[in-house]
């Protein structure tokens, strides 16, 4: 009998429940674990399903890490990470070594307030990213056409959506150019007019959320 697995069942759950239709029909059950094949008979155990398909799960794993297509992966990995890094050397050349601001105590004040690991990338990236685009400006381009080019390259902690958000809400409230980002950040990030509103408003639109965030 085949025994159709359920989205979202652990592996612990779907070996029970396996074992106990084995043993209730009396014949062989088999169902597909993360497009792996488990074959229960009766008289099997839980645990002896479960390691049947760690052991298979872990072959398949090493299988695919000494595989060409890994290899090349890892290549293309390296090679994008090698020229990320040497587009941010070459940007930083330009850039001040702080960013200016326009209300120091705000952003100390966001600095102390974020030395948990997901809170100091929130930081530093937008610190990175504001030097960036501070040197661009300085060297003659519109911030319009080289921010969102610029926070790629800024990006070295893998930031999401919501942290690229909170970034941009810091630095539109205490550095130099944070008006003109805040209102390119919030047309270019908009669906319908909520952008336009949030301009209106004062706010900042989170990608991660689209809702307006007015600082109150």
């Amino acid at each position: 009998m085949e025994y159709e697995i359920m989205a979202g069942t652990s592996i612990d759950t779907a070996a029970k429940e396996m074992v106990k239709l084995a043993a209730s029909l009396g014949e062989t059950v088999t169902g597909r674990f993360n497009d792996i094949l488990l074959t229960v008979n009766p008289g099997d155990s839980a645990q002896s399903v479960t390691e049947a398909f760690w052991k298979q799960s872990n072959a398949r794993r090493e299988a695919y890490l000494a595989s060409p297509e890994y290899a090349e992966g890892q290549r293309q990995l390296a090679a994008r990470e090698a020229t990320r890094r040497s587009q941010l050397e070459r940007a930083m050349h330009g850039a001040p070594e702080k960013m200016t601001t326009t209300d120091a105590d705000a952003w100390n004040s966001w600095v102390t307030a974020n030395t948990d690991p997901y809170g100091a990338a929130c930081i530093s990236f937008a610190e990175r990213w504001g030097r960036l685009m501070e040197g661009a400006v300085s060297a003659g381009r519109k911030l319009t056409d080289c921010a969102d080019e610029l926070s790629h390259i800024a990006d070295t902690e893998g930031i999401t959506g919501f942290m690229y958000g909170c970034a941009v809400s810091m630095l539109s409230q205490c550095w130099i150019h944070g008006e003109e980002l805040r209102q390119w950040h919030n047309l270019k990030t908009q669906v319908g007019d909520e952008g336009e509103k949030a301009n209106a408003s004062g706010g900042v639109l989170n990608p991660s959320l689209l809702i307006i965030d007015n600082g109150e």
